[in-house]
């Protein structure tokens, strides 16, 4: 199982390390989406290993944000990342 707060947790250490504080998980907000294999664009995640649809945890601190790209039952991580407002998220290959 991959928990919510054990991802969370992870996002909060990499925001950590980016901002140059610490950041607890009280200053992240967050929001989660349930979005089929077609609409995941992310550098980073192969696109041929997500199941048809897959849950994506968004958060957000400051400047920067960062995601989490599970199964819907929440037993796989296919990705976690952060990245800085502005920074390229996105592949290169669009949305297909």
């Amino acid at each position: 199982m991959v928990s919510f707060d054990g991802i969370l947790v992870q996002i909060c250490e990499q925001f950590s390390k980016k901002m140059g504080e610490r950041i607890t998980p009280d200053q992240v907000g967050f929001e989660s989406v349930k979005l089929a294999r077609e609409e995941i664009d992310y550098k980073g995640i192969d696109m041929a290993s997500l199941p048809e649809w897959v849950l994506v945890h968004m958060f957000i601190c400051g400047d920067w944000s960062g995601y989490a790209v599970v199964n819907l039952k929440q037993t796989k991580l296919y990705g976690l990342g952060t990245f800085y407002f502005g920074d390229e998220l996105f592949s290169n290959e669009g949305g297909k």
